[in-house]
């Protein structure tokens, strides 16, 4: 009997991070992708407008990608995907919510290269390579997300996607729970389990909860309406519409991406929208204050977003009035705290009512807690337990849990990004890593960049920049044009103008001795000049800005 082939495990994101998720499934020199997504910059990454998984794994191993499978629509498992299909052209495989997400997607990011896109029917089976896949359906804070139940030649693989245990969900689709106990009765050789909410104790509240929250603040409501809310929460859009239609109000959008959302669910099927309910946003000023609702991204304090243009008063439709209410419908992502916090103090300074998760009941989350993650490890009852989806801290206390309800410690597999995890019959274990690297989109631009591009921008942020230009005549070895200095970001202190002399002066004097050594050549000239400057600014008043020098032979 031929011996089998051990499998492969590589997450190539989402184990250090809460975002950025993306498996590697190799087998038989076949690969199978799981999600491919974003993570949204930190206020550390300076003009970053978001992160991707290191593809150079799927570049060395082209040949062997057969598919990319989506669990749902959320921008942490769908966002990367216009990035990886530069790299390869493989059929796609999600469910019809999610594929037409992702047809957004590629719009967006012009990617019109001819991408096979086949939808998920999570009752039947898929065959791909070495790998037999069938799906059981999950609930999350968006429609039509699923898991995974991958059957290979040692074992079976069950992988939880994103999920919660929500017994009354707003679409009326439950968790599959006898899938998953039938994958568990048949034997799981390891599970993949979702660590995003491994820390909060007891179970999700369900997000029928939402619902009766928001009524009551519609209620008592005594001028406009604000929510915002994540573009994807088609769940929570819905019960915004009910609430709305129930008390007689106009709805009103502002934010691209929710109006590309609201028409992708619609036009699907995943939206209904109650009839008369939706204006355009240039109507609003033709209805009293008390039957406008204003639906808007910006839950997270993204600094071009509706909301945040509000709090500015910079919107070109709406100015925040004295009165108005504004409901926060979204828990912070890990890195945005300040930039939300920042939006609240703004709204309220002009006047507006502001709720929020810490004060309010207007958000429940979408991830199990810490119930329903026992729950789905009993329903489950692998001999390998692997906390996916969140940062280390998610990982250990999810691997707490597996070790309470008896899966071994030694069988208990703490991943991170680029681990190189090794299944065979009779054994789990991460046995190399392949050093991933942090990948940034800025715009157009992406790659490796902290090192360079990141310090320099969090120098300029923080120090400003300097640029002195100066002209020599390289034969006679004499200036013939003064030295010339630009400042920008740098704060106006005391004696500024006598400091300015003194760096001058500087200069001329590093020329003089460059020419008194014989050299001649401006970039050597140029590089003496900026850390000489450096030296004596720092010590003069304690900053480093950016120096550029430019010695130009006239």
């Amino acid at each position: 009997m031929p011996k089998k082939s051990s499998l492969k495990l590589i997450p190539l994101g989402g184990l250090d991070e809460v975002g950025k998720n993306m498996m590697i499934l190799e087998k038989d020199n076949q690969i199978l992708i799981i999600d491919c997504g974003v993570v949204f910059p930190d206020d550390e990454m300076l003009g970053i407008d978001f992160v991707i998984p290191d593809f150079t794994y799927i570049r060395k191993n082209i040949d062997k990608i057969k598919a990319i499978i989506l669990t749902h629509g959320h921008e942490d498992h769908i966002g990367a995907v216009p990035f990886l299909l530069k790299e390869v052209n493989v059929p796609i495989y999600a469910t019809k919510l999610t594929l037409g997400l992702v047809r957004v997607k590629l719009d967006e990011f012009q990617v019109y290269t001819s991408v096979e896109l086949n939808e998920i029917d999570p009752d039947r089976s898929l065959s791909i390579g070495p790998f037999d896949i069938s799906f059981f359906r999950v609930s999350h804070s968006i429609p039509d997300g699923v898991g995974l139940i991958i059957r290979t030649d040692i074992g079976t693989i069950v992988h939880s996607g994103d999920f919660k245990f929500d017994q009354s969900p707003v679409d009326g689709k439950i968790t599959e729970y006898s899938k998953i106990g039938e994958a568990g009765k048949e034997g799981v050789f390891a599970l993949l389990c979702d660590s995003t909410n491994a820390e909060e104790p007891g179970y999700t509240l369900p997000e029928r909860d939402v619902g009766k929250t928001l009524l009551e603040k519609f209620e008592e409501a005594k001028k406009r309406i604000i929510v915002a809310t994540f573009s994807s929460h088609i769940h929570r859009i819905q019960q915004v519409m009910d609430v709305s239609h129930k008390l007689g109000k106009k709805v009103a959008i502002s934010g691209k991406s929710i109006l590309k959302t609201i028409k992708v669910a619609e036009e699907l099927g995943y939206l209904k929208i109650p009839r008369n309910t939706i204006i355009p946003i240039t109507r609003i000023d033709e209805y009293p204050l008390r039957e406008i609702v204003i639906l808007s991204t910006g839950s997270q304090g993204e600094p071009l977003s509706a909301l945040h243009k509000m709090a500015l008063n910079e919107h070109k439709r709406v100015q925040i009035m004295k009165g108005d209410t504004v409901i926060i419908s979204a828990s912070p992502i890990p890195g945005n705290e300040k930039a939300i916090s920042n939006t609240i103090n703004m709204l309220i300074k002009q006047g507006a009512d502001v709720f929020y998760e810490s004060i309010a009941g207007v958000h429940v989350s979408g991830h199990a807690a810490q119930e329903e993650i026992k729950m789905m490890i009993n329903l489950v009852r692998p001999r390998y337990f692997i906390p996916i989806h969140g940062e280390n801290k998610h990982k250990i206390q999810n691997a707490k849990l597996a070790q309470l309800l008896g899966i071994k410690e030694e069988n208990i597999i703490i991943a991170r990004n680029g681990d190189i995890i090794k299944m065979n019959e009779n054994v789990c274990r991460i046995s190399s890593n392949l050093n991933p690297k942090t990948i940034y989109i800025d715009g157009i631009g992406s790659g490796d960049m902290e090192d360079i591009v990141i310090k320099d921008r969090k120098l300029l942020s923080r120090d400003g920049i300097m640029v002195v230009v100066v002209g020599i005549n390289e034969e006679k070895k004499k200036i013939v044009c003064e030295p010339d200095f630009i400042f920008k970001g740098i704060i106006y202190i005391d004696e500024f103008d006598s400091i300015l002399e003194a760096c001058k002066e500087l200069v001329i004097d590093s020329i003089d001795k460059c020419f008194a050594s014989n050299i001649t050549a401006s970039g050597i000239h140029e590089r003496y000049i900026k850390d000489r400057l450096e030296k004596f600014v720092y010590k003069k008043i304690r900053i480093k800005p950016v120096i550029i020098t430019k010695v130009m032979n006239v």
